[in-house]
């Protein structure tokens, strides 16, 4: 068959036409994930609802003040009148993630366009990590079925 034709080889890997399909099948998803969860980006780059607010508030506290003092962070501002222990009770990891992120590919953006894009390029490359997974346990057929779905799935 011409699709188990050897391409190209790189050191000792033997590309051939269904290793390419592949890969531009996730390219594709990729770029469909990543052009409609753009697509709120027509109205301007805003944050729309709450909870992006209260995590770039979050995330902007973790950048400007460190680990520790995020954790020892008790937050006046929310949950009146007794005010709310961030740590406890949000996400911790999205907030660390986004500073961490933010300091190392942030460069001269401001946190608050960061944390804009940010969601947008996570889940756009969360189509490869599904491809992965489900390949894993279902094969590669499977594995590109679910990355084309999540690229399509609004949630």
């Amino acid at each position: 068959m011409i699709i188990e034709n050897q391409l190209f080889k790189i050191g000792n890997f033997n590309f051939k036409l269904h290793h390419l399909l592949v890969i531009g099948i996730l390219v594709l998803s990729f770029s469909i994930s990543l052009m409609l969860r753009s697509q709120v980006l027509d109205y301007g780059t805003e944050l729309y609802e709450f909870d992006p607010f209260f995590n770039f508030r979050a995330t902007e506290f973790l950048v400007n003040n460190g680990l520790l003092e995020y954790f020892d962070w008790h937050d006046e501002k929310s949950w009146y009148p007794t005010g709310r222990d961030v740590s406890a009770t949000s996400q911790t990891m999205l907030h660390i993630t986004a500073a961490t992120t933010y300091q190392i590919f942030g460069g001269n953006s401001s946190l608050y366009d960061f944390t804009i894009i940010f969601p947008l390029v996570i889940i756009s490359l969360t189509v490869f990590v599904i491809f992965g997974l489900i390949r894993l346990f279902a094969g590669t057929l499977a594995g590109l079925i679910s990355s084309l779905l999540l690229a399509v799935s609004l949630p």
